[in-house]
């Protein structure tokens, strides 16, 4: 018994997002990806203020690698969605009858 057309595009696109992961990081991918260590919070109010200016180096640093995180991530999901629809595209030209 055939699978309704929306089914079969979600079987489609998962056996293309599990068979893409890895080759993503050829391009860019999510294993290129590392989210940035927080820094361990300072509540001591005498070290906060001995150091404040490397607090606050630390916390900058750490907000510029998580927006550039966050940009990989984007990267990488482009990549993905690229080649999720060049696989969908290839797989709608497969003739009707050779898909069951």
């Amino acid at each position: 018994m055939p699978f309704p057309s929306h089914c079969i595009i979600s079987h489609v696109i998962l056996a293309a997002l599990h068979a893409l992961l890895p080759c993503a990081g050829a391009a860019q991918g999510l294993i290129d990806c590392a989210p940035p260590l927080r820094p361990a919070p300072v509540t001591e109010p005498r070290v906060q203020a001995e150091y404040a200016s490397e607090l606050r180096e630390e916390y900058t640093f750490y907000f510029d690698e998580a927006q550039e995180f966050f940009h990989c991530l984007e990267r990488a999901r482009a990549v993905v969605t690229d080649e999720v629809n060049q696989a969908i595209a290839d797989y709608g030209a497969i003739p009707e009858t050779a898909r069951d």
